[in-house]
């Protein structure tokens, strides 16, 4: 532990005590976030699959799905989120 400035000491302390734990609860923090993202991104996509589109409308709008579709795998990888 290197005290670089004793106004900071109290949270080197903590560091010193609890850095995995912390570690732990970030990366949490990261791999549900990253979930939360992607279902909320997969829910609006697939809301809109009821809608009447134009040609152009809904050649877009599969392409959204194929996107979000194809990065759940690279994000599940990534972060460890289930999604």
């Amino acid at each position: 532990m290197l005290i670089r400035n004793f106004k900071d000491f109290r949270y080197e302390v903590f560091e010193f005590f609890f850095a995995k734990r912390l570690d732990e609860a970030y990366k949490q923090g990261i791999t549900i976030g990253a979930e939360y993202a992607a279902r909320k991104m997969s829910f609006e996509v697939h809301l809109k699959r009821g809608l009447t589109l134009t040609k152009t409308e809904q050649r877009g709008y599969d392409y959204a799905i194929a996107a979000v579709e194809r990065i759940k795998p690279e994000i599940n990888l990534q972060t460890g989120a289930m999604l």
